[in-house]
């Protein structure tokens, strides 16, 4: 069998992207890591169930961070599964909303 290790990318942080890192930089270095174990797979350095784990994992953590990036800050959004919709939740103020939160006057969203 073929080793199975290699960490995963860093998780995305909630609203506004925390981490000094923007978008793209969170986009390419996802990318990077997608096609590395890409590649481990094709030379048979990982398996595929471990593979299609790793990719879905990543794959969340990647979204979510995306999901987040216009979001003010402080501010979350999580899938509610009775309504089958996002809600927006500010967990500091306790606020929770259907409508995707404004951008306060000078920030950008």
């Amino acid at each position: 069998g073929g080793g199975q290790g290699g960490g995963g990318q860093g998780g995305g942080g909630q609203g506004g992207g925390d981490g000094g890192e923007d978008g793209a930089g969170q986009v390419l270095r996802a990318l990077h890591g997608f096609e590395t174990r890409r590649e481990d797979w094709e030379a048979g350095a990982l398996q595929s169930p471990y593979l299609w784990s790793l990719l879905h994992r990543d794959g969340a953590q990647l979204l979510h961070t995306l999901e987040a990036l216009h979001l003010p800050p402080g501010w979350t959004r999580a899938w509610d599964v009775s309504s089958r919709g996002y809600y927006y939740a500010h967990p500091a103020s306790g606020a929770a909303q259907w409508d995707p939160p404004a951008a306060k006057e000078g920030e950008e969203a």
